[in-house]
């Protein structure tokens, strides 16, 4: 019996992905056939080991079938003309998997389902909520139809549309499937939690802590390509400017952080014994938030992941999952009768809700912003940046649509940064005294903490190193000014945190005469330690980035070298190349030249694209660069542009190159008569942000396992 129900599964995955690559017609109906399964597995608890795996067979069957239609350029099938081309190379086709709405549901749904079978045994919520929400999904699916067959009139018009040129990236090929399992173990725990508010017995604390560990070591590397990938696509132009979708990323990544520093010291009746399977809902519920913010056009955004919209079927989730913390935990609090434990240390209390409160206020920012566009209030020109200046030269029609683009609310980066800085600060004070109090005396760890909270509150009112090497000439706009200082004084806290850190790991390790132990201290080293380095990093390459454009005049040469720095020269030549699958060209050839050494590199376009009406060259060009609101208006969706990177341990430079008339030109000559802009950006200590995820990540590898408990 028990090999034929091994057996089982993979003949059902067979069956599935012949059956949809031969008849692709009849895959949104199986699926849906799939999410009756699910819940009939749910309602009869004696076959829900049999209907489970046989939907799981089936779930990887419609993946595999979806990769063989797109590997096969199948574009009678809507999703695959969509998304992919036959120009594409085979790890681009297969990655559309995840690129449009109706495959994403698809594969999240599946990756679902191994929490689900983990838990197939256990009884109540906690056995049959990981079902439950893949039912969900796969039923969104299928009524999304990521097997429909392609309108006539659409294949007529083209063989296919193509991907979305700024996703052809090998760092957009990692980004989107980590965070999407990351999503997956986030979910994973609500049952568990709803049985924790339940006071029925549960393993909630095994799993909110395994399941935690790995979403938050995928969501991480998640963000990490991310930022990889948003650094160099000139729609994005910044590591992290606080874009809806990253609020909202940031939000399930706080929730974590706050269940992990609180999990290990639970207990159903203790301090937490409400308040973590309450935020375990909560993360969830964000969770589901999260991608409805991703598929939504409620507000401007830079990131461009919309189409077939799925964002309701994402908001009712995130609905019932508040409503069953809300429920769940007034009843918990009606019937409590807790007995008195342990007190817990109230720094591990100030840990969870500093990480608690960040969340909350970056959802209390997503709110407004959803406010402020839902009641049409008018934007301050402060909220517009580069509108006057684009306006001057538009015809009337497209300054309508500035108006209308720039009218679109997007978040208040400048004040959710204000109202983050204080936690951040908290956190850094009191994890720098909980790991200085664990490596000295208390009272030598009580004056180190008191010395670190006069050097911040000093450097709050004064500011320090962000503050007097700002100049002003980044992208970044005066409001910046105002945050400096506190900038400076979170800089202190965290590499007071990174010290005492480092402090505690050594001693633990001479005191205990065991490498054994540096495993355990070496990782909360690790990750603590990187988090600090990465935060470094990212504030000054946010603080202190600058921009230079170059103007090379009418009858101006190409080929003439232009000073960036004092030692550090530029120039610009036409390149001629072949187009790539993509229909990308290099039309500039970049050439920089420093301590009497020259490096080579070539800036991409994509050929095919308009200018606009009453087009400015270069002061249009210069905007496209430095603001993706004017880039998302602006800018085709094939149309791509990507810089010339130099990157050091000390600074990343970017040499942007917009196409103009020369560039574009087929001829050799180095000299032209129309007017190019080069413009060249640097990001001080954007090495550090790589190194301290790297860090990070490392760290949470090296922890010592903790497994899946098989009985509660």
């Amino acid at each position: 019996m028990k090999s034929c129900q091994r057996v089982m599964p993979l003949l059902v995955t067979a069956g599935f992905c012949l059956m949809i690559f031969l008849a692709p017609s009849a895959g949104n109906a199986l699926l849906a056939g799939v999410a009756v399964l699910l819940v009939w597995g749910t309602l009869v608890p004696g076959w829900r080991v049999i209907a489970w795996r046989a939907a799981t067979g089936a779930l990887v069957g419609s993946c595999l079938a979806l990769m063989l239609l797109l590997a096969t350029d199948s574009f009678g099938v809507r999703y695959v003309w969509l998304y992919s081309s036959e120009a594409l190379p085979t790890y681009l086709k297969l990655a559309n998997l995840w690129g449009g709405d109706e495959g994403t549901i698809l594969l999240l749904a599946l990756l679902i389902m191994p929490a689900a079978m983990r838990h197939v045994d256990y009884p109540g919520f906690e056995g049959s909520s990981s079902g439950l929400i893949a039912a969900w999904y796969v039923a969104s699916a299928a009524w999304f139809g990521p097997f429909t067959a392609t309108p006539e009139e659409w294949l007529a018009a083209q063989s296919s549309q193509g991907m979305n040129a700024h996703l052809q990236s090998i760092w957009m090929v990692l980004h989107a499937p980590l965070i999407l399992a990351a999503y997956a173990w986030t979910l994973a725990p609500v049952g568990a939690a709803i049985q924790a508010l339940r006071a029925v017995p549960s393993g909630y604390a095994n799993k909110a802590l395994v399941y935690g560990r790995r979403a938050w070591w995928l969501l991480t590397a998640g963000i990490g390509f991310g930022m990889i990938w948003a650094l160099q696509d000139f729609t994005f132009g910044q590591l992290w400017h606080w874009d809806p979708v990253q609020t909202s990323i940031f939000i399930v990544w706080a929730l974590l952080g706050a269940i992990l520093h609180g999990v290990r010291r639970w207990r159903d009746t203790g301090t937490f014994g409400r308040v973590l399977p309450v935020l375990s809902l909560l993360l969830a519920a964000s969770t589901c938030m999260a991608m409805a913010v991703t598929r939504s056009e409620v507000l401007a955004s830079s990131h461009r992941y919309i189409g077939t919209t799925s964002w309701l079927n994402h908001l009712s989730l995130a609905l019932l999952f508040l409503c069953c913390a809300l429920c769940f935990s007034w009843r918990r609090r009606q019937n409590s009768q807790e007995q008195k434990s342990k007190r817990l240390d109230w720094t591990l209390r100030l840990s969870v809700l500093s990480f608690s409160a960040m969340a909350m206020l970056a959802a209390v920012a997503l709110m407004q912003a959803h406010l402020r566009q839902w009641l049409q209030i008018e934007k301050t020109d402060e909220q517009k940046p580069f509108f006057e200046t684009l306006s001057r030269w538009a015809d009337s029609n497209e300054i309508a649509r500035f108006e209308q683009a720039f009218a679109q609310w997007d978040m208040d980066g400048y004040a959710l940064a204000r109202w983050l800085l204080p936690p951040l600060l908290v956190m850094g004070l009191v994890g720098g005294y909980t790991f200085l109090r664990r490596a000295l005396f208390p009272t030598l760890a009580g004056f180190g903490t008191v010395f670190a909270v006069a050097i911040c509150l000093f450097l709050a009112w004064q500011g320090g190193w962000l503050t007097e090497h700002y100049t002003g000439r980044g992208v970044l706009s005066q409001h910046i000014v105002r945050v400096l200082p506190w900038f400076d004084a979170a800089l202190a806290a965290a590499l007071f945190l990174l010290l005492a850190c480092l402090l505690w790991c050594v001693i633990s390790v001479w005191r205990s005469r065991r490498l054994g132990t540096l495993r355990f201290t070496g990782s909360l080293a690790l990750i603590h330690g990187g988090a600090v380095v990465a935060l470094v990093g990212g504030l000054a390459a946010t603080a202190l980035n600058s921009y230079l454009p170059i103007l090379l005049q009418d009858g101006e040469a190409l080929g003439q070298w232009r000073y960036m720095t004092e030692d550090m020269q530029v120039r610009v030549l036409p390149a001629s190349s072949h187009s790539d699958y993509s229909g990308f060209r290099a039309v500039a050839q970049v050439e920089i030249r420093h301590d009497h050494e020259v490096v080579q590199g070539q800036a991409l376009f994509q050929d095919a694209r308009q200018l606009p009406p009453g087009y400015q060259g270069p002061v249009r060009q210069l905007c496209e660069i430095l603001d993706y609101r004017y880039a998302r208006h602006a800018g085709d969706p094939g149309y791509m542009l990507h810089p010339f990177i130099i990157r050091s341990w000390l600074a990343d430079t970017q040499v942007w190159v917009p196409a103009s008339a020369g560039l574009m030109s087929a001829s050799d000559v180095v000299s032209t008569t129309d007017e190019t802009l080069v413009v060249v950006r640097r990001y001080p200590l954007v090495s550090l942000v790589w190194g301290g995820f790297i860090a990070m990540l490392l760290g949470a590898l090296l922890l010592p396992r903790r497994r899946l408990e098989k009985t509660i």
